[in-house]
């Protein structure tokens, strides 16, 4: 389950970014979290729990099941004498109220709440620290890579999430009796809230969403099939994601043939189609 807040109060600290391209990172980084989630096997579905209408219409597009956030209660509101601790209480209102549509219509589910600001997010390093996380039988929890927050948060195996997100979540996670699951993979703790955040997970490696919207446009993957006949196939990604390409896409980057393994630049569009792709070592065509 992955909270998303509406598009035009998200990632406030992306500063000096300006709140419409604010918007659109934060909408590119939880796309590549849900494409990065629907890909594990120990995922059975992907719920999004926003009240943004664009947010909804955008993810469902990628297989994601809308929880629709109900409007916070007065107390909600109310709570906390501080912005940060109201928006603090709505969001862990939102989990609560996501995890208990979850358990009302999958009981036999173990829930877990990912934050969407994780690009760099690759599906086998999620797998990982889920199996991790299912052979403990409370609730466990991943530290961002600050050190302060979380970024994922797994329920009990009879269902008790109890979220505490916000400012200094792990050590609240851990006062509450999660456990720290150690040695998870750096794309599961790399959160971006700042520009500096955002220069680490560049480095991890982003996702197509997200290397689209800040105007990368071209990535590196590895073959994973092709056929001669139609001169099409799929490109697995650094992050995970497998992408598939078409005979235009292999024209344009004036390749013959492509081989199992070859490592791959590539230009894909917004909607994570790609468009282009070449050896590693050549420049893709204007």
């Amino acid at each position: 389950m992955i909270p998303v807040k509406r598009l035009s109060a998200a990632k406030t600290r992306l500063t000096p970014l300006p709140t419409a391209r604010r918007a659109d990172l934060a909408l590119a980084f939880v796309h590549d979290c849900v494409v990065a989630a629907s890909a594990a096997a120990e995922v059975a579905q992907v719920l999004v729990v926003t009240a943004d209408p664009d947010a909804a219409r955008s993810l469902s597009g990628l297989g994601a099941r809308i929880v629709p956030e109900p409007t916070p209660s007065r107390a909600v509101v109310m709570a906390g004498s501080a912005e940060h601790e109201r928006l603090q209480d709505r969001l862990n209102a939102a989990i609560s109220f996501g995890a208990e549509r979850s358990r009302q219509e999958r009981p036999d589910l173990r829930v877990g709440a990912l934050t969407g600001d994780l690009p760099s997010l690759r599906t086998r390093e999620l797998s990982a620290v889920l199996n991790l996380g299912a052979a403990i039988e409370g609730r466990s929890f991943v530290p961002d890579a600050a050190g302060t927050g979380t970024t994922l948060l797994l329920s009990s195996a009879i269902g008790v999430l109890d979220p505490q997100f916000g400012l200094h979540s792990r050590d609240r996670h851990a006062s509450s009796g999660a456990v720290e699951l150690l040695g998870a993979g750096g794309s599961v703790r790399q959160d971006v809230d700042t520009l500096t955040d955002l220069e680490a997970a560049l480095r991890l490696g982003v996702g197509a969403h997200t290397a689209h919207e800040i105007g990368l446009g071209l990535m590196q993957g590895t073959v994973r099939s092709f056929d001669p006949a139609t001169r099409g196939g799929t490109v697995l990604l650094d992050d995970g994601t497998e992408l598939p390409y078409d005979a235009a896409a292999f024209d344009a980057g004036g390749l013959r043939l492509a081989r199992i393994g070859q490592r791959v630049a590539l230009r894909a569009d917004g909607q994570g189609r790609i468009t282009a792709l070449t050896l590693a070592t050549l420049p893709l065509p204007d």
